[in-house]
Order: structure tokens, then C-alpha cells, then sequence
């Protein structure tokens, strides 16, 4: 079944951009756009404080988080709708119901690989050198694959039956950026508010990866548990409701 998806994940990848005259340019195009438009709300007219004890810009800081955020958030979104937008194809095949939605996440995490490239090259143009530690970052990409597989398996679920979820995700993961957060710095938030980050294991993700890429930190312990435990539990989580739940789905639709 995994040699399925992944071919079948490939085949989809290469069709998705045949047909369009920009192609696999589209991958950066959006990011790009969206990190021009935050990092020049926000470092001309807000004004952040970063780290006072490192050279760092808001733009810096801004995209190692927001061009892994995008790639994360679209395979939300089109992994809730796998199963809503499959309807034909899954009444002809009888194919796990889990397929469909590993291959939208697995389709738009193989962006990830063409938004390193650029996120590296970014970091270098800016002073920012390679470092062994980035092979840490290794962890909290893998673990932010399977946090969104399982997040999808369990919202592609129950969309079938709550067709406002699909409506309603959008919004969410708008407010979900701002909570983790992406385009701030976590240590501005007043500190009566600091636990709803905390208690938000995303934070964990985004933070970890720039705690490396930018800081050349080591990442925490705790922070390793966290994205561990919470990841492999949302992946369970996920494949359980959907195979719990596939044969009531397959009657419904």
C-alpha cells in the first residue's frame, strides 16, 4: 500500500503543475508573496523585537517559520478535503480511505523540499551559515508529516458528516498561526497569556526549527518529547477515527 501511495502521490505531484504555464514556480511564488506582505507590515510598521543579542532581521525570522507554516496548512486543507472531493473514486475503488488523504498530505509535503531549498539559500544570502546542528530540524519535520496526517485523517473523517469543517478550517488555521505563533515572537505575549502557546504543541514545531536554523541552538529535550508524543498520538488518533468510521462513511456518501 505505501508503494501505492507514493507512486500514485508522484503521478498526481507532476500532473498538478503540467498544465500550467508558471509550473513548479507556483511552489514559491505564493510564500514569497506572503513573506514580502508580513515582513513589511511588520518590521516597517510594527516594529518587533527579535533577540537583542543577535543580528537578526524580522524578514529572517519571519520566513523560517511562515514558509514551513504554508506547506503545513495547505496539506491541512487538502487533506480535510480528500475524502469530500474522492466520492467517485472511492464508490469504484475499494481502496483504504486512509490512501486518499496520505496522498494530498504527502503531495503538498514534497513542497517542503523545494521551500528548503529556498529557505537555505534565503538564511545564506543573509550571513546566516550552514551549521551540523540543521540536521537537527530533521525531527521537527518529520514529526510536523505526521501531526498533519493524522490531524487529516480525523478532520477528512468527520467532514463527511460535519460539512462545516471544511468550511470552517480556513478560519482556524488562520487563528492558529497567530496563536503559535508564526509571524511574532513568542516572548512579547504578556505573560498571563504565555500558557496558551505553551499548551499549543505546534509551538513546539515552528520554534524548534528556528532554534535551529536561525539560532544555532540545541533544541530541548522537552520540546523533542513534546513534538514526538504529540505527533505519533494525532497520527493514531487520525488512522483509528478513519477506519473506525469507514464503513459508515462508505454508506453515507
Amino acid at each position: 500500500m505505501l508503494k501505492y501511495i507514493l507512486k500514485n502521490t508522484l503521478s498526481d505531484y507532476k500532473n498538478s503543475y503540467k498544465s500550467s504555464f508558471l509550473s513548479y514556480s507556483w511552489v514559491i511564488i505564493h510564500p514569497l508573496l506572503l513573506l514580502v506582505i508580513y515582513s513589511f507590515v511588520f518590521s516597517t510598521i510594527l516594529q518587533p523585537r527579535i533577540d537583542p543579542n543577535n543580528d537578526i532581521s524580522y524578514t529572517v525570522y519571519l520566513s523560517v517559520a511562515i514558509l514551513p507554516w504554508i506547506v503545513f496548512s495547505n496539506a491541512i486543507l487538502q487533506g480535510t478535503l480528500s475524502i469530500s472531493s474522492n466520492i467517485y473514486l472511492i464508490k469504484k475503488l475499494n481502496i483504504p480511505l486512509y490512501v486518499y488523504v496520505a496522498k494530498e498530505v504527502l503531495q503538498q509535503f514534497l513542497n517542503m523540499f523545494i521551500v528548503l531549498l529556498l529557505l537555505i539559500g534565503f538564511l545564506y544570502l543573509n550571513g546566516i551559515s550552514f551549521s551540523m546542528k540543521w540536521f537537527l530540524s530533521i525531527i521537527p519535520f518529520v514529526s510536523l508529516f505526521f501531526f498533519a496526517l493524522g490531524l487529516s485523517m480525523f478532520l477528512a473523517s468527520i467532514n463527511i458528516f460535519f460539512r462545516d469543517i471544511e468550511k470552517a478550517i480556513g478560519i482556524f488555521l488562520q487563528m492558529m498561526m497567530w496563536v503559535v505563533p508564526i509571524v511574532y515572537p513568542w516572548d512579547i505575549v504578556p505573560q498571563n497569556f504565555q500558557w496558551v502557546i505553551f499548551y499549543d504543541p505546534l509551538f513546539y514545531y515552528f520554534n524548534s526549527i528556528r532554534e535551529v536554523l536561525i539560532f544555532d541552538n540545541w533544541i530541548n529535550m522537552k520540546h523533542y518529547l513534546v513534538m514526538v508524543i504529540s505527533s505519533i498520538l494525532m497520527f493514531i488518533i487520525g488512522l483509528y477515527t478513519i477506519n473506525k468510521l469507514e464503513s459508515d462513511i462508505r454508506d453515507s456518501i
